[in-house]
């Protein structure tokens, strides 16, 4: 860091030991600063099957009161050192802005009206499944980051359904476009 405390780059990481990591970064032109301390634990020790270590995160941004959590893992330090913690604990949120996102918003998962859980049960199955197809046949795009599921359901629509249909009764599926 420099010696006014901010970071040099838009991330900055140190770890002074197996157990003690932290960062400072620039998000939403606010600064977060990151703290994680881990031990390790029995299964006993924390009332959790399997657990091999525990750690302790704490979050401040700038402006907003500091949040403590608790963090359990069933991987010892030598796998997984705080360092590496503290970044995959970072990167978790890609799973709220990847599928969860997609299911909320594209599939209006939320405003979902099903009730029994069955009904809800093979509703999210094929939602996943949809998205699943989504993922697939955007890799296969050029300029994929453009691509949506609005656009997807248009191609699959293409023609009466007749690609979509040849999708569920092929024994290969291609999702590439035909150029």
């Amino acid at each position: 860091m420099t010696p006014g405390g901010k970071a040099t780059g838009p991330r900055e990481i140190r770890s002074q030991d197996q157990t003690l990591a932290g960062s400072r970064e620039r998000n939403k032109s606010r600064t977060e600063t990151r703290i994680l301390q881990s031990a390790p634990i029995t299964a006993e020790q924390a009332g959790f099957p399997l657990a091999a270590q525990a750690a302790r995160l704490r979050r401040q941004v700038e402006g907003q009161p500091p949040e403590t959590v608790a963090l359990v893992t069933s991987l010892p330090p030598q796998r997984l050192p705080a360092i590496d913690w503290l970044g995959l604990n970072r990167a978790a949120w890609g799973i709220e802005n990847g599928l969860h996102l997609r299911l909320d918003v594209s599939r209006r998962d939320d405003q979902c009206r099903l009730r029994t859980a069955n009904a809800v049960w093979v509703h999210g199955i094929f939602a996943r499944l949809a998205n699943s197809l989504f993922m697939q046949w955007r890799n296969h795009q050029s300029k994929p980051h453009h691509k949506t599921t609005t656009d997807f359901a248009a191609h699959l629509s293409a023609d009466h359904a007749r690609r979509a249909i040849a999708i569920l009764t092929s024994r290969r599926p291609n999702l590439r476009t035909a150029s």
